[in-house]
């Protein structure tokens, strides 16, 4: 069968979906992945065929306060709670997500087109698309495919359409259908297709989720458990990697997409090289110039590397200190690494934090206040208690503990016959 991937232009959305792809295409399987043309060395790189989208010629309509904050009171979560600061620390994400694929100032969708005709040209039997490219559910309605969901992450828009469900069932809340905003969001993407905003374009048919079961989750969903297998891109390994290290090794990460949110040197990694200057450690640093700033020394024990793929580094670390991202938080986790995770207030890193914290597996900073003497503490505890080896070992055993992609493509081609059929 002919399955096509769709995914956000971000290697941490693509990442996550290259082993189950592999699957496939081993299987026997044609595919292709499917994204804007900044994603396409990618995609090529990881030995899978890539469909260019082009790039948009016109930014997207920007997010304003007021669409957040017609989220907000139609979500209506009390003010600092859990959901509340989770929601505060997702929201601009999530309707950023969706605006990619608007028509542009024009009026021309651009890469939700591009992706449609690709599909009906095509013609795929499976549509497995990342939830923050939408558009992907559009493409498996217009050629007749299946339509699954790829999580890279927590499940937000299951979570958010959950919680305004409820809402709208409620008559005190005064949220209604015709006042849905995530309907509204999405009206873009969906309507110049003739498609009506429903739970089974923005949920898809079922979805493939890597993430372990004991993490949180909407109910009444159709999921299908996969193993999260890490991959972190390619390359030759370092001659100085191929040794074992003569002292403990640390990795220091703050993921890829991160650099391009932050603005000159990232204090972050000033705490953190202040905190590794005087303990016996090597500490490898994928950081780039723009992170270091022009005035950051680096310490003697302290190693550079602008990219390196973490599969490569992670087995030979005794410790990482990381932002919080799912791909960090996996490839550190399948090689049983106890983790410091130096948390801003981002999605990603609220959920991973409190599932490494529950597990006894590392310890959560956060980015405000960061200091080189509580960097170097918690490191030291990291290095030396016995608790967070065996921590690791229980969110190793948490992952394994789902089946393998190469486990799954049976059962995808079971559901891509019910559904495509069904279509």
């Amino acid at each position: 069968m002919r399955i096509l991937f769709a995914v956000a232009p971000l290697t941490a959305h693509l990442y996550p979906s290259v082993p189950l792809a592999w699957a496939l295409q081993s299987a026997g399987h044609e595919v292709r992945v499917a994204s804007n043309d900044g994603l396409v060395e990618e995609i090529t790189a990881a030995g899978l065929t890539a469909v260019g989208l082009g790039e948009r010629t016109s930014p997207p309509a920007p997010i304003t306060d007021e669409e957040l904050d017609r989220f907000s009171d139609a979500l209506g979560f009390e003010p600092g709670s859990d959901f509340d600061e989770l929601w505060r620390a997702t929201r601009y994400y999530l309707v950023a997500a969706c605006k990619r694929y608007h028509p542009d100032g024009e009026g021309r969708p651009e890469l939700a087109d591009r992706l449609v005709e690709a599909a009906r040209s095509w013609r795929p039997d499976l549509v497995i698309w990342d939830p923050a490219c939408p558009a992907g559910a559009v493409a498996a309605r217009e050629c007749g495919a299946a339509s699954a969901r790829m999580m890279w992450g927590p499940d937000y828009f299951g979570w958010i359409r959950g919680r305004l469900a409820e809402r709208m069932d409620d008559p005190a809340s005064g949220v209604r259908a015709d006042t849905d905003p995530l309907a509204a969001t999405l009206a873009p993407v969906f309507g110049p297709y003739g498609h009506d905003f429903s739970e089974e374009l923005l949920l898809g048919d079922f979805t493939v989720d890597p993430l372990p079961s004991q993490l949180p989750r909407p109910d009444g969903l159709r999921r299908v458990p996969m193993r999260w297998v890490p991959y972190t891109g390619a390359g030759p390994v370092p001659e100085w990697l191929a040794r074992p290290p003569a002292r403990p090794r640390v990795c220091l990460t703050l993921g890829v997409t991160g650099r391009t949110v932050h603005d000159g040197r990232d204090e972050r990694v000033a705490a953190a090289f202040e905190a590794v200057a005087g303990m016996d450690v090597e500490v490898v640093a994928t950081v780039n110039a723009a992170q270091l700033g022009t005035d950051l020394s680096v310490p003697d024990n302290v190693r550079i590397v602008d990219y390196l793929p973490l599969t490569q580094v992670m087995p030979t670390c005794s410790a990482v200190v990381h932002h919080g991202g799912f791909g960090t938080f996996f490839a550190a986790a399948v090689h049983r690494v106890p983790q410091m995770i130096v948390r801003e207030d981002l999605g990603s890193g609220l959920n991973s934090t409190r599932y490494l914290e529950a597990r006894g597996a590392g310890v959560t900073l956060h980015a405000d206040g960061l200091t080189a003497a509580e960097v170097g503490k918690q490191l030291s505890r990291l290095l030396t208690e016995p608790s967070f080896q065996e921590g690791t070992a229980a969110i190793h055993a948490d992952i394994t503990a789902a089946p393998g992609p190469g486990e799954l493509v049976p059962v995808l081609e079971r559901l891509t016959a019910q559904y495509r059929e069904r279509g």
